[in-house]
């Protein structure tokens, strides 16, 4: 019976062998199976930003008579006496967000607030550039009386002078 027991390990053993053979391991182009071979990956190289051309003051081109202020003059004088007299109250906001809607102006963000003596008074206002357009609003305290409001669009000049009456 060991005899029967070495052959059966014998067999065992060359049945084995032979499966882990048979399965692969040999560099021989049969045709059998399909090789994945790897594909190097070529390397990115990022290409370099472009320098921004650097510029200068001599490369503006600035009109003579612009004398690079953010701000410009507004002379108001106002006289709605004619209208009334009672006692009144004036504000001078940025109407561009508002464009003439009263609830959309911020009056906490005027330019100017203001009485009125008489239906009267003057005022003088430097205005950032970006306002294009005021609106003066204003307030008769006379009951039921609506707001008088006034439009001025900034025509690119230095000093404007507007007159409300």
């Amino acid at each position: 019976m060991s005899h029967l027991m070495i052959n059966l390990k014998a067999l065992a053993v060359i049945a084995s062998s032979t499966v882990i053979l048979a399965c692969g391991g040999g560099d021989g182009d049969n045709g059998g199976g399909s090789k994945a071979s790897p594909t190097p990956t070529p390397a990115v190289t990022p290409a370099p930003n472009p320098q921004p051309a650097r510029l200068s003051v001599t490369d503006l081109n600035i009109a003579a008579d612009n004398n690079l202020e953010s701000v410009y003059q507004v002379e108001v004088d106002v006289d709605i006496s004619a209208i009334s007299t009672e006692k009144a109250f004036i504000s001078i906001c940025d109407n561009t967000a508002a464009n003439g809607d009263l609830a959309k102006l911020d009056f906490d963000m005027c330019l100017l607030k203001s009485s009125l003596v008489d239906g009267k008074g003057s005022f003088e206002l430097r205005v950032a550039n970006h306002c294009d357009e005021l609106i003066a609003v204003i307030w008769i305290m006379e009951k039921g009386r609506a707001p008088l409001t006034y439009t001025l669009s900034h025509n690119n000049q230095k000093q404007t002078y507007w007159t409300i009456n």
